[in-house]
């Protein structure tokens, strides 16, 4: 029993940092509104090194992980793979790019690049205000 236990806690603490980004835009936004939370929605590039950056370093902060899934749905697209499915109305220039959206599918809004996980918690923190 303590064995297993044991387990379940290691399980957990790995599986603490790990975010869950859907591609379903519209499943999202439905999401959203019934749980009350903004969308953040990523466009990134799998040649884009500071998209990797943030997936990879970053996102894997277990504060900043921890309080994107509490206060946000989490949706992201690459821009090369995804092109006919991004959905309308959201420009961008580069990637990385971060659009936080209402659940009524409103862009509240939005910035460009990378950065390190405090600053990015800060962000989020300022926008959640």
């Amino acid at each position: 029993m303590s064995k297993l236990l044991s387990l379940l806690s290691i399980v957990t603490i790995l599986s603490a940092g790990e975010l869950h980004w859907s591609n379903d835009y519209n499943q999202t936004i439905k999401e959203a509104k019934s749980e009350h939370k903004t969308v953040l929605m990523m466009y990134h590039a799998s040649w884009c090194p500071e998209c990797s950056y943030m997936k990879e370093v970053v996102f894997h902060d277990p504060k900043l992980s921890a309080f994107m899934q509490s206060h946000y749905k989490l949706l992201a697209y690459d821009i090369t793979k995804d092109k006919k499915r991004l959905p309308r109305g959201y420009s961008f220039i580069g990637v990385p790019t971060f659009f936080f959206i209402t659940p009524d599918g409103k862009l509240i809004t939005q910035f460009e690049g990378s950065g390190d996980a405090p600053e990015f918690l800060k962000k989020l923190q300022s926008i959640q205000k």
